[in-house]
């Protein structure tokens, strides 16, 4: 007498598990990755585009690699961020607050209240911020008695867009309505008014990127380019009009390198040709010399 020993039926989740190939588990590690290292990218090319056309040089002419770009990143976003996870967490405990406090009993109607001011509040600052950005003559008038031009007004609009539809979440979310229909509406409108706040944040973080880069560049200018290498060019003949001041003819007793021009800093170097800032004054001209053998350069240090 034989005893078949049933089957054991397998966990659906054990299935679906043996199921997912290898690339559909490494999508959950790849995927956020991806996406991160994208934004960086982004940002990082912003904040040097804005810094090296401060110069006139644009970033495309350096051949830079992706990592530099990167690097770059971390001086662009880490204020805003750190100031964007600060208020969000500053954010949800007075929402939690809020909603803790309303939850008593015989405060349902408080609770109504707080519900629909919150959305009304937050849909009059969409309704107000949306036309901000067309920059209109109004505007622009009434907020030059308050805020200095630059970062400040540039900023604003973004963060009333994203600070209205915050409110509108939150008004919404006092409000404990147990129908499926309203639960799937509110649901779509959280998602929408999600995919807004992450747009004006992004929006405002490109702003700040671009606006940390001019202002770098503008303090090296104000520190007459100390922070950055300084070089002697020898040259076999003038290198530029611009720098022919800057230039010492040795004559033909100073062999190859006829001519050395000192003075100049290192802006950027490529694969091929160097970028160098010569301060005349206050002005300061950009120069781009290639690297070939008819130039030899010298890095000193100033004392």
């Amino acid at each position: 007498m034989t005893t078949r020993v049933p089957a054991r039926r397998s966990n659906p989740s054990e299935q679906s598990a043996r199921g997912k190939s290898f690339l559909e588990k490494a999508a959950y590690v790849v995927t956020p990755g991806t996406v991160v290292f994208g934004l960086l990218y982004y940002f990082g090319s912003t904040y040097r585009s804005a810094y090296y056309d401060y110069f006139g040089v644009r970033v495309s002419e350096l051949e830079l690699a992706p990592q530099d770009y990167v690097m770059g990143s971390t001086t662009a976003i880490f204020l805003p961020l750190l100031i964007a996870v600060v208020l969000g967490l500053l954010g949800v405990a007075s929402f939690v607050l809020v909603d803790n406090q309303l939850s008593k009993r015989g405060l349902d109607r408080l609770r109504r209240q707080v519900s629909w001011a919150l959305v009304a509040a937050g849909i009059g600052l969409l309704l107000l911020a949306f036309p901000v950005f067309l920059r209109p003559r109004w505007w622009q008038q009434a907020v030059s008695l308050f805020l200095a031009s630059g970062w400040p007004r540039e900023l604003l609009p973004p963060l009333i867009v994203a600070f209205g539809a915050i409110l509108v979440m939150f008004g919404r979310h006092l409000r404990r309505d147990a129908s499926r229909y309203r639960e799937r509406v509110r649901a779509i409108t959280d998602g929408l008014l999600i995919a807004l706040v992450a747009m004006t944040l992004f929006f405002d973080m490109a702003l700040y990127a671009s606006g940390a880069g001019k202002a770098e560049a503008g303090q090296e200018t104000n520190q007459h380019y100390m922070n950055m290498t300084g070089v002697v060019i020898h040259s076999r003949e003038p290198i530029s009009t611009q720098a022919y001041d800057a230039c010492k003819d040795k004559g033909t007793g100073g062999g190859s390198y006829r001519f050395t021009c000192a003075g100049f800093r290192v802006l950027a170097k490529s694969k091929t040709r160097y970028f160098l800032l010569l301060e005349r004054g206050k002005d300061v001209a950009t120069l781009v010399l290639k690297d070939d053998d008819s130039i030899r350069v010298v890095v000193w240090k100033a004392s």
